[in-house]
């Protein structure tokens, strides 16, 4: 689990001589881009910022941050692949920014797969920018009072298109940050587009996808994790299945099968953050161990199986043999399969799939629950994905299941 230690060079590289100063800028939720880089430590900012304040750097470690999703500490800086990947801290401060490195498909302007970055101060949103440079600094926040609570800073795009760093947290020279504690509650939820929230914030539903109108944060996952207070991890990648990704044509996609990438940190299509793609790194599962996983898969499958007996079978099939996977991995976790945002067809087989996997193991920790199909007088967002009020009403149906089977 190596990232190259000049990773900060390469990225320099990349942006042709592009660099920026630590810290240093006033722009209140912008990115910044100056002519020079501190090491660390102390900066003085006067004359650039408009209350003249030292900053301190502080390095995303787990003295001072505490990762969200399946985030990782490495070489320095906080590695963000899948969606809602990030950091939550607790804050005494009166200027907050964040450094941060993009991946190679930061390239100066917002290209449609740029990673879109969110930040939160006790659950309001202060920050919402695109990281299209390599190196980039956000100003979440600046001012002559003192602000208190719990920050959230997040990759709310999906892991598929874009990666993103944490490379330090800066605050004033009288602030400070610290880590918060874990949820009691703790949530895996394993998807596709729709658990990414896939064109959430486009209300047009022949646009295509697009990074910057993705957003995690206002999904069913998301939405279900907030109102029942819960960490939660994210596993969702656009167009994937169970035994085939979304396919035009019939043909089986046995390129996008989530379950072959479900033991990996993430999975890309081709960005990369330095050298280091997520797909090459094993997951530690030790890391986080969730009370409930949650299952959304066979919309794309859908695709495939056309209502064929054999091809909805064999969905079936694949379906178990990803259930025993899962409780492998998470052997306390009680998991709970949904499906039918986006269409129901395949419903009936996730019934099947869970009861043939009961018979099979005596495994009573396990249900099925089906969404209700979206309705035009909900919106429709991108790509026919969605609507966020579409989202919260699943979420409101998840949450209360949730309680449900926690009673038990």
């Amino acid at each position: 689990m190596k990232i190259s230690k000049k990773i900060t060079a390469f990225l320099v590289l990349a942006a042709l001589s592009m660099s920026f100063i630590c810290c240093a800028s006033s722009n209140v939720g912008g990115a910044t881009q100056g002519s020079g880089k501190d090491s660390g430590g102390e900066k003085d900012t006067s004359g650039d910022a408009a209350f003249n304040y030292k900053m301190i750097d502080f390095t995303p470690d787990s003295d001072h941050v505490r990762l969200l999703g399946r985030s990782i500490f490495t070489s320095g800086m906080v590695f963000m692949g899948y969606s809602s990947t990030g950091v939550e801290f607790n804050i005494s401060a009166k200027k907050l920014s964040v450094n941060m490195i993009g991946d190679s498909t930061a390239r100066g302007s917002d290209n449609g797969s740029a990673a879109r970055i969110v930040a939160f101060i006790n659950g309001e949103r202060k920050l919402d920018q695109m990281l299209v440079n390599p190196m980039q600094e956000f100003v979440i926040f600046e001012g002559a009072d003192v602000v208190e609570g719990v920050v959230q800073i997040l990759k709310v795009s999906e892991c598929s298109s874009s990666l993103a760093g944490i490379e330090s947290i800066c605050v004033d020279e009288e602030g400070t940050i610290s880590a918060t504690n874990p949820r009691d509650l703790k949530i895996e939820f394993i998807g596709d587009s729709i658990t990414c929230g896939y064109g959430v914030d486009d209300p047009i539903k022949e646009n295509h996808f697009r990074t910057s109108t993705e957003d995690n944060t206002k999904t069913y996952a998301y939405k279900t994790a907030a109102a029942l207070n819960a960490d939660y991890s994210m596993v969702s990648i656009s167009g994937w299945g169970i035994i085939s990704g979304y396919t035009g044509n019939g043909v089986k996609n046995e390129g996008s099968q989530l379950p072959k990438v479900y033991d990996k940190l993430g999975f890309t299509w081709g960005s990369s953050l330095g050298k280091t793609r997520p797909a090459n790194i094993d997951w530690d599962f030790s890391v986080f161990q969730p009370d409930l996983v949650v299952i959304n898969l066979g919309t794309n499958d859908a695709s495939y199986t056309k209502g064929k007996a054999d091809r909805i079978q064999e969905y079936t099939d694949a379906y178990v043999e990803f259930l025993r996977d899962v409780r492998s991995k998470n052997a306390d976790a009680y998991i709970i399969c949904c499906l039918g945002m986006m269409g129901q067809d395949l419903y009936p087989a996730v019934e099947k799939a869970v009861s043939s996997y009961k018979a099979e193991n005596g495994d009573e920790r396990i249900c099925a629950l089906k969404f209700d199909n979206q309705s035009f007088s909900d919106g429709i967002a991108a790509d026919w994905h969605p609507s966020e009020k579409t989202h919260t009403k699943a979420a409101a149906k998840l949450t209360a299941k949730v309680k449900e089977v926690l009673e038990k």
